[in-house]
């Protein structure tokens, strides 16, 4: 499916994507690939590749997928990409993307689901919107913190990755472990939304029910994410100045990645608005990983 209409279109706004990417040129182009399969670049008013260490290779793939690109010499880090992504994407709203998050729903859900989010962003529903798909949601995402400290009350049948094992034992230690430390739990409380048919049920002080499918969960238990996620421009913005202001100790391959000096108590505390559907985006890698935490991590290519 080729959708040519526009979300700006409908939606009385202007709407544009920006997608961050470092070498990992297999990877980018697959998520191209499934992009021009359902026409996904047309759907936006801006819609730009962010090259960090430009080569040959990168100028060929934009061109080739029909991208506009901005490129850098040297690897910069995630955090100022992101920065650059605000500084050339300057629409209303901004979808945030990074070289290895493929579409994985057809053209024409892809459309609702993105209307959809900005339609809760417009009328201050929400504050962003995740878009990562909560079923199929790919490579480096684990639900097992959040058995460390809850039982899994009525699993959501569309659920549908690894059997769930509950052992006795462990129904009595999760009880203490939430009492000894309450902050803790709280904290991978948003998981439930991967696993559960009732999520507003279980924690009802921080998620409601939208619609069908469709929540907003408070900030306090679910963090920010560099992948996959809708915002207003301006927002966006604020987030990254904050996060230049605040800088953390810990770093992504020798670089602030955004993620680490937002995801503190601070975030926690403003009680954003976070829109969690079904999405339409998965996390799926081809090429080497600089983390040392992925399957495919390759030590040549991470910075020393």
């Amino acid at each position: 499916m080729n959708n040519k209409q526009k979300l700006s279109s409908i939606a009385m706004c202007t709407v544009g994507v920006g997608i961050l990417s470092w070498k990992s040129h297999e990877t980018l182009e697959k998520s191209l690939q499934s992009y021009e399969k359902i026409g996904f670049k047309d759907l936006f008013d801006q819609a730009k590749i962010i090259f960090q260490e430009f080569s040959l290779e990168d100028k060929k793939l934009a061109e080739k997928y029909g991208y506009d690109y901005v490129g850098t010499k040297e690897n910069l880090g995630i955090q100022h990409g992101h920065k650059l992504i605000y500084e050339n994407i300057t629409t209303d709203y901004v979808l945030v993307l990074e070289n290895d998050n493929p579409v994985i729903e057809d053209g024409s859900t892809s459309f609702h689901r993105l209307l959809q989010a900005v339609e809760f962003l417009e009328n201050g529903t929400i504050d962003l919107m995740r878009l990562r798909h909560r079923w199929k949601f790919g490579e480096s995402f684990s639900l097992g913190k959040y058995l460390q400290y809850f039982d899994v009350q009525n699993r959501h049948e569309k659920y549908c990755h690894d059997s769930i094992v509950e052992y006795s034992l462990e129904r009595f230690i999760k009880p203490i472990k939430r009492f000894l430390r309450p902050d803790k739990a709280d904290r991978v409380a948003g998981y439930s939304l991967y696993f559960e048919k009732y999520p507003e049920k279980i924690f009802p002080e921080y998620i409601k029910k939208i619609e069908d499918e469709l929540f907003s969960v408070s900030s306090y238990i679910m963090s920010w994410t560099n992948q996959s996620v809708l915002l207003k421009r301006r927002f966006y913005g604020e987030l990254l100045e904050y996060a230049d202001k605040n800088p953390s100790s810990r770093t992504a391959n020798g670089f602030q990645d955004l993620e680490k000096p937002l995801n503190t108590k601070w975030w926690r505390d403003q009680n954003f608005q976070i829109g969690v559907g079904e999405g339409i985006f998965t996390h799926n890698r081809f090429d080497d990983s600089w983390r040392k935490s992925h399957q495919a991590f390759n030590q040549n290519i991470a910075v020393k």
